[in-house]
């Protein structure tokens, strides 16, 4: 049986009457979220999805080449399989700036500087990976002894072009802030903040 908010069924008792009516009323009550909000809650979710992937991606690639590099590889042979697997995470980041240019977000304050900065993380993730991939150009053969150290080093990178790409959601207006706060999936792929810091 459906109720009509104000509608009480005879066969309720008076107690019972009350209930429901209360009920009722407290549905009216209830605040749904503005479009503004809708939008913005949008953007955060498209965006942290997006930054979620990318982090997939790049983890992905460079497991797989750790993986590739045993105790059985002569060294000349492990130098390579790092660079080709630099090579891959270059083009993957590079492909991620691609993906940027063709979002298509819901407009909401902060927008336009949300996507610069998404741009801008994308180009200089792989200038990190770039600068990485360089080091391991002049390294010396990776012996057993030394592929911990040369393993090590490349997650480290790897860690600082993923940290580039997190935009610094605290200084948007609030709309936009509240949007990415909120939600859940966002929380380890933007840059951490407390008090709000707003543009004017």
């Amino acid at each position: 049986m459906r109720l009509r908010a104000g509608h009480v069924p005879r066969t309720l008792g008076r107690s019972a009457a009350a209930i429901v009516l209360a009920a009722a009323a407290g549905a009216c009550g209830a605040t749904e979220p503005t479009s503004t909000e809708a939008a913005a809650a949008e953007v955060a979710d498209v965006v942290c999805t997006m930054l979620r992937d990318w982090n997939n991606e790049m983890g992905d690639s460079l497991n797989a080449t750790s993986d590739s590099i045993t105790d059985e590889d002569d060294p000349t042979t492990a130098n390579a399989a790092l660079l080709d697997g630099f090579d891959e995470l270059i083009a993957i980041a590079e492909a991620h700036r691609a993906e940027v240019d063709a979002l298509e977000l819901p407009a909401v304050q902060d927008r336009a500087a949300l996507v610069a900065e998404l741009d801008a993380g994308a180009d200089a993730s792989a200038e990190v990976l770039e600068d990485e991939r360089a080091e391991i150009a002049e390294l010396a053969p990776i012996s057993v002894d030394r592929q911990a150290g040369a393993l090590g080093g490349a997650f480290v990178a790897l860690e600082g072009a993923l940290s580039v790409v997190e935009p610094q959601v605290g200084a948007y207006r609030a709309e936009l802030r509240d949007a990415f706060a909120d939600d859940e999936g966002c929380r380890h792929v933007i840059q951490p903040f407390r008090a709000p810091d707003a543009r004017p």
